[in-house]
């Protein structure tokens, strides 16, 4: 075939040519189809190809149904068209795959890649002629070209799609309402949103002030990361920020999330604003707790009420502005009130005297008086006798001049002069009784100005507190921490020589600084219970490994006292599901007492399973306790030996911090002790640390 082949090299010529100026697969592998199909003088001919595991197929008049159809069906396993991308470069003949559209049979040709075969040809034939070898010529020497142009139209397909899912996630970032922002673990930021860069980003163009605003942010965000990120961080998901544009300030819960993606150590920090909910919580506490006293007073003036009625001689009734009878004192239960059990005539003359008064109170209501005297005629029910009697009504009204109720006072008439004492009498009770409302509503608003002016001093107080404690903590602990630095390296010799004074010397120096580091340490674990703000980090705790680690850690003071550390744990201990850090701070707590008052003997410490409870018995030989010093020991900044020469040392927060933990854990801490001969402390812990919030 020496002429086929030259017009073959002719027509691959012109067709790679063609081929180099278009970068659109489908226009390509559309120019191969038109060459292959004039070529061989087939009119049905197919060209399926792969890109990243994703099959493709083309051919004139195909719909897109058919396409879809045909592409799931060969992309089955086991499918015989997935076999052809296998086949060498020659063409061979194939029976109907019976495919969706592949329904005839056909010469296949491969379509060569950089990597494999790209793909196949497949022309409606039933032998393999000059012309379908001509054709299968072309496919073979444009395939190379016709590779490169699928594969840059697929890489330019998945970057489209990339930079589209890269738009819509940054568009989704940045309208999240709260603060989000992505970091390595090197603790720089990788990404963040239009709200996050609101707080932590600034440019040349923006004032001093919020430049400076930033600056705090990013400091206060950085050591809030910094925190997070250190292992057994038992710091709050709370964090202060500056608004850069008002200067006000915000409180945010964090919550912080790894990331893989971003690398060890990547995370991503959603900051969401709580300023209004704490402001919200704040001022919904202070109502509360203002109208729980308004409450108490209000039910103390109301026994105060109740007294004065039931020692009043004469009949009271309170009506509500229906004429009802909602209030009655004893006396006029006797006149107005029916026994279930009372029949005949006795419950007819008590329906007649309900039946008058309620008559005579009805057309008072309706009268604009606000006061209102009557005599009627009345029956005492026991004696069965009628008497006189001087009804007595006062209105009460509402703010708006509207009678809500009516008190009114039954006078007995027999004896006139009797009648005119006690109706001056009532006179005088009843200005006293109006003049004590007003009088306690005045107490009552007074007392309601000096609470709030004594909220709003106790919250200035509290704030204060809470600044001071913030600002001085690393004020005073950076200055202790060089302080411990540089006094542990000077008695490690690394200065110079010292003599024996002088490394004494520094020991008290150290040993001062530590105490006093520690002082601080316990005040603001303090504040931190005292505010709430203590956060439980619940795990399952095995309790024999916590006690090993306390034998460790305990030894080197055992040594120091030449005391002896006993310990006996029940086989049946359960895994509790409690704060490990803070259960083994109070039991270090406890032992540490314990070594420091003891002179001689042992410390022992014995851990049982008592019905749903385990029970931590903490023992020693010392000094003792006075009994009435024992409750003494719990109170905050307390020791039992207050004056300036005490022989023991210590801030006084020990024991204080640890029954505050043991509430926060939901246990509790007993005590029992004689003076002289040794103290033992009991703690009783429940198997699981109850939820925050639940704690008492």
């Amino acid at each position: 075939m020496p002429d086929a082949v030259r017009a073959s090299d002719a027509l691959v010529a012109g067709l790679l040519e063609q081929l180099a100026r278009v970068d659109a697969a489908d226009v390509a592998c559309s120019l191969l189809l038109d060459r292959v199909t004039a070529v061989s003088g087939i009119g049905r001919a197919l060209l399926l190809y792969r890109t990243q595991d994703e099959l493709h197929l083309l051919g004139p008049g195909l719909s897109a149904a058919d396409r879809a159809s045909t592409i799931e069906q060969a992309a089955e396993p086991g499918s015989a068209l997935l076999d052809l991308f296998d086949s060498p470069g020659a063409p061979r003949l194939i029976a109907s795959p019976a495919i969706g559209v592949l329904d005839f049979a056909a010469a296949a040709m491969p379509l060569p890649g950089a990597s494999g075969p790209r793909g196949v040809v497949l022309l409606e034939a039933t032998s393999l002629d000059p012309c379908i070898r001509e054709a299968s010529d072309i496919v073979l020497r444009a395939g190379p070209l016709l590779d490169r142009i699928i594969e840059a139209d697929a890489l330019a397909r998945t970057s489209r799609k990339q930079t589209r899912q890269l738009d819509i996630l940054t568009s989704m970032l940045d309208a999240i309402a709260d603060p989000v922002v992505m970091t390595n673990g090197a603790g720089a930021v990788v990404l963040m949103n239009r709200r996050a860069e609101g707080l932590l980003t600034s440019s040349s163009d923006d004032s001093d002030g919020r430049r400076r605003a930033v600056e705090v942010n990013n400091l206060l965000f950085s050591s809030f990361l910094t925190q997070a990120a250190m292992p057994g961080n038992s710091a709050g998901r709370e964090l202060n920020l500056v608004d850069t544009y008002e200067g006000s300030d915000l409180l945010f819960e964090v919550l912080v999330m790894p990331l893989a993606a971003l690398g060890e150590g990547g995370m991503m920090s959603v900051l969401r604003d709580i300023t209004d909910l704490k402001r919200a919580v704040n001022e919904m506490e202070v109502q509360y707790r203002r109208s729980r006293v308004a409450e108490h007073r209000s039910s103390l003036e109301r026994d105060r009420l109740n007294a004065i009625l039931e020692n009043v001689s004469d009949p009271i009734l309170v009506t509500d502005e229906h004429s009802n009878i909602i209030l009655m004192n004893a006396q006029g239960d006797r006149l107005f009130v029916a026994d279930p059990l009372t029949v005949g005539s006795k419950r007819r003359l008590i329906q007649s005297n309900d039946t008058r008064v309620t008559t005579t109170i009805s057309n008072f209501m309706l009268s604009p008086d606000l006061r209102q005297v009557e005599r009627i005629t009345l029956v005492d029910p026991d004696r069965q006798r009628e008497f006189p009697a001087e009804i007595a009504s006062n209105k009460i009204v509402n703010a708006r001049g509207e009678p809500t109720a009516i008190v009114s006072v039954i006078h007995d008439l027999t004896h006139a002069q009797e009648n005119e004492r006690l109706a001056r009498e009532l006179g005088q009770l009843n200005e006293g009784l109006e003049d004590r409302i007003r009088q306690a509503t005045a107490e009552l608003e007074e007392r309601n100005r000096r609470l709030e002016w004594q909220s709003r001093e106790i919250e200035k107080a509290s704030r204060l507190k809470s600044e001071f404690l913030a600002n001085m903590s690393h004020e005073l602990r950076t200055p202790i921490n060089v302080i411990l630095g540089y006094t542990s390296l000077m008695r490690e010799r690394i200065y110079g020589v010292l003599t024996d004074q002088q490394d004494e010397a520094l020991a008290k120096v150290y040993n001062t600084s530590q105490h006093l580091l520690d002082l601080i340490n316990d005040i603001l674990d303090l504040s931190k219970i005292e505010a709430g703000k203590m956060p439980l980090h619940v795990e399952q705790v095995v309790l024999p490994e916590v006690i090993a680690e306390l034998g460790e850690t305990v030894e080197p003071m055992i040594r120091a006292r030449n005391l002896e550390f006993r310990t006996h744990l029940d086989e049946d201990l359960p895994i509790l599901d409690t704060d490990r850090t803070k259960l083994r701070q109070v039991l270090l707590n406890l032992i540490s007492n314990a070594i420091k008052f003891t002179h001689e003997g042992h410390v022992a410490l014995s851990v049982r399973h008592v019905g749903v409870v385990v029970r931590m018995t903490i023992e020693d030989t010392g000094v003792g306790i006075k009994p009435e010093d024992l409750e003494a020991i719990f109170e905050d900044f307390r020791q039992i030996d207050q004056s300036h020469t005490r022989e023991y040392g210590g801030t006084g927060l020990g024991l204080s911090i640890t029954r505050k933990l043991l509430t926060l854990l939901g246990g509790s801490i007993a005590v029992e002790s004689t003076y002289g001969t040794g103290t033992r402390f009991v703690i009783e812990l429940p198997y699981a640390a109850p939820a925050e919030g639940e704690s008492s």
